[in-house]
């Protein structure tokens, strides 16, 4: 009679607990995920929308306008003439920022309201999506939609990145996980 015997290490039983070692305290609260990677792409994305004038797509200023800023704001670029969006846009805690992180989602964004108590308007939304109106001093006025939000929502790069942020972030707690 022949016999052998085969024997894996880990065991089977070990496996399943190191699976839902993994489940619980890596997957199960995604808070660190969130702040330390996630947040870090999601900026850098932005970051790079407002630096290339949302990718080359946004609409030049209006002659007169440009002029103007030019003068009043010498160097600035579209969106960032005071760049308070560009910081509340970019920057956790500033002036505008929206950001919530939990076990399961994060938010990033920027709060309407904020600009509306400093410029009496709702500039983010009227970014986004561009907007026509009358105005008290200078009457009808058009501002052209120059999204970043829109931009960065559909962008393959922020997704790929945020995936290369995922597959980092599992690596390195899956690791520490079995270690333990």
């Amino acid at each position: 009679m022949i016999r052998f015997n085969i024997s894996v290490s880990p065991t089977f039983e070990e496996v399943m607990n190191a699976v839902k070692r993994v489940e619980t305290e890596v997957l199960g609260d995604l808070t660190e995920f969130w702040e330390k990677y996630a947040r870090k792409v999601v900026v850098q994305e932005i970051a790079t929308i407002f630096a290339t004038e949302g990718r080359g797509t946004w609409p030049n200023l209006s002659p007169e306008y440009a002029k103007w800023k030019a003068r009043a704001y010498p160097g600035k670029t579209i969106l960032r003439r005071t760049d308070m969006y560009f910081r509340a846009s970019t920057r956790k805690g500033a002036k505008g920022n929206l950001y919530e992180a939990d076990k399961d989602s994060m938010t990033w964004g920027v709060e309407s309201e904020v600009f509306e108590g400093v410029t009496g308007a709702p500039y983010p939304e009227y970014l986004e999506r561009g907007v026509m109106g009358m105005g008290k001093k200078k009457g009808l006025f058009a501002i052209p939609a120059r999204p970043v939000y829109y931009l960065a929502s559909m962008s393959q790069i922020l997704q790929n990145n945020l995936v290369v942020a995922l597959k980092t972030y599992l690596e390195r707690n899956v690791r520490r996980v079995m270690k333990d």
